[in-house]
């Protein structure tokens, strides 16, 4: 395996929450890592004084950016020895009151861009594991992915592909040397909310109240380093009780809350609008 100070990994999503703890906590192990968001100054703020973190402004969700951010990358360092997809979007309420350009938008990001961004830097990550005996990817899902529930029904759906993309590419690239992860987390303590209905990002004091409940950031990025020292492909529930929502998927437990949920609809918009005026009031 090789030593993680040699590898060259690009992060999706490094200005702020999990991106952010991740792009810091796999610097600290001396790894050189090339990341992007779409707000370049709020990036370079956020991670661009670290010798090792090269920053870049794009947006996964454009072709045009993401070829260019994979360009980048080969143009720097010439190889590319893994890459966290972590750059994501989310939006909480019914999908009836969802917009249909927000429908687009969190598909084109967290599904159709996490896609895109493997494909473009397959070629380079198997090249990896010919040369050095092995590359990741490494997949920031949710434990959304295991149990689809209102209000984040669109959100779960974006996830549960990238979970199934997951599972078909490592059927096509393990026995070459690519170890393909997912990380789960549980509620994590981000502006994922916030963002996803439009706010603007802040500075992490003005970001305090806009935070969703859950756990630290730096936890899902311990998580993520740990895959890419894996000996093998993992999935990983943070923390790791949060496993147990994939029993929202078996029967008799799935059809009960098809039947529960359902009766409770009136509740549920209630609660993510009260969610919602929360964080971006």
């Amino acid at each position: 395996m090789p030593d993680p100070s040699t590898r060259v990994l690009l992060v999706t999503g490094g200005s702020a929450g999990i991106g952010r703890a991740t792009v810091r906590h796999l610097a600290a192990a001396g790894a050189r890592v090339v990341t992007c968001a779409r707000d370049g100054d709020r990036l370079a703020a956020a991670v661009g004084d670290l010798p090792v973190v090269t920053t870049t402004a794009a947006d996964v969700a454009d072709a045009a950016d993401r070829a260019r951010l994979v360009e980048a990358v080969m143009a720097e360092h010439g190889r590319l020895d893994g890459v966290v997809l972590n750059a994501g979007l989310g939006w909480a309420g019914l999908v009836e009151d969802m917009p249909g350009d927000v429908v687009e938008g969190v598909v084109a990001l967290n599904l159709t861009g996490a896609i895109e961004v493997t494909r473009l830097a397959l070629p380079h990550l198997l090249a990896a594991a010919r040369e050095r005996g092995r590359a990741d990817v490494v997949a920031v899902s949710s434990v959304a992915a295991w149990a689809q529930v209102p209000p984040l029904s669109v959100y779960s759906a974006t996830k549960a592909g990238l979970d199934g993309f997951v599972k078909g590419l490592r059927r096509e690239v393990t026995a070459r040397g690519v170890r393909v992860h997912t990380v789960n987390p549980f509620f994590v303590r981000t502006e994922w909310l916030a963002r996803g209905h439009g706010s603007a990002p802040e500075s992490d004091d003005d970001a305090r109240g806009r935070l969703s409940r859950g756990i630290a950031p730096e936890r899902v990025a311990e998580a993520i380093g740990a895959t890419l020292d894996a000996p093998r492909s993992r999935t990983v529930a943070v923390p790791r009780w949060a496993g147990a929502v994939r029993l929202g998927e078996v029967t008799p437990v799935d059809r009960l809350l098809d039947a529960v949920l359902s009766r409770r609809l009136g509740a549920v918009r209630r609660a993510a609008d009260r969610a919602v005026r929360r964080r971006t009031g």
